[in-house]
């Protein structure tokens, strides 16, 4: 009797403990440290507050200012497209990696919005700037709306493409939140999902952008990075900053598909009615309607602001 139970226990064990220990090391894809990935990035680099942030100034430092902040899972590399044609209509333009992303920081403490929205504006007191004009995509627009309703003397115009207004459509994003098997779901499920969600826009991104994409996955720290992001308040409910920013009267301009199934359309449109008169642009193709036409939709913002 004791020896059937105890061979019980073996199993068990191996099933529900050595199994998954097993899979969770085998799954491992994290190999590089975060300053051997920016060898030769072309990015500049600051210590900020909670770490290291890589970033780009180009332009006259004379001329008007665009930051552009990048969405949840690419960084600022994917909007090189947008930095030229902003840059070709005379502004200066600040892009950056957001910490966890791209060739920033790994940082794991409070990853929370307003961590993000800190990042954003230690950044933008570095580069000397006191009027600015922004442009979020998806996360990166949530990080916007913080800074621009917390700071909205500082901004003369504001620009949102496939806002996320209260938390993507992520169906992968409730396995970490498994007890005791978070983790291993993680790295077997949910980063894979990520690095999946790209693969029917290969072909309109050059293989440099698809491979930065998956090498920041490989950077030690990353995987612990979106566990905790996912699981905080990034992706809280931004209407309350919406409502804030509509109040002031910042000239804004609204991007978004009618058929994204990650950001929930009404709630772009119900962020929409907060403002006076803001430029609305309807695109279809879903989250990532802009691959392949970023120099025109870049263009359409800028002549958003000229209006």
């Amino acid at each position: 009797m004791n020896f059937l139970f105890n061979k019980k226990i073996i199993y068990l064990l191996l099933i529900f403990v050595f199994t998954p220990a097993c899979l969770y090391f085998a799954f491992d894809r994290e190999n590089i440290d975060i300053n051997e990935f920016r060898i030769d990035s072309g990015y500049q680099e600051v210590s900020l507050s909670d770490g290291i942030t890589s970033y780009k100034d180009i332009g006259d430092k004379n001329n008007e200012v665009i930051v552009l902040v990048h969405g949840a899972t690419f960084g600022s590399l994917a909007y090189e497209e947008y930095v030229n044609v902003f840059v070709e209509n005379n502004y200066r333009v600040i892009t950056y990696d957001q910490y966890g992303r791209g060739y920033s920081d790994r940082v794991h403490s409070n990853v929370s919005i307003e961590l993000m929205e800190k990042q954003l504006k230690e950044l933008i007191k570095h580069c000397e700037v006191e009027d600015v004009i922004l442009y979020g995509v998806s996360f990166g627009a949530a990080v916007v709306a913080k800074y621009a309703a917390n700071n909205p003397e500082n901004i003369s115009f504001i620009g949102y493409q496939v806002p996320l207004i209260n938390s993507a459509n992520i169906p992968l994003l409730s396995v970490a939140k498994v007890p005791l098997y978070g983790d291993l779901l993680t790295r077997v499920l949910l980063v894979p999902g990520v690095l999946k969600r790209i693969e029917e826009y290969e072909g309109l991104m050059s293989k440099k952008l698809l491979d930065h994409y998956k090498g920041q996955f490989e950077v030690k720290g990353t995987e612990k990075f979106f566990k905790k992001f996912f699981l905080g308040n990034a992706t809280s409910n931004r209407l309350d900053d919406h409502n804030i920013i509509g109040s002031n009267s910042i000239p804004s301009y609204f991007a978004y598909a009618e058929d994204d199934v990650e950001i929930d359309s009404q709630l772009v449109e119900e962020a929409i009615k907060k403002y006076d008169n803001p430029i609305v642009k309807k695109y279809s193709g879903g989250h990532f309607f802009s691959s392949g036409i970023e120099r025109k939709v870049a263009q359409e913002f800028i002549d958003s602001i000229k209006k």
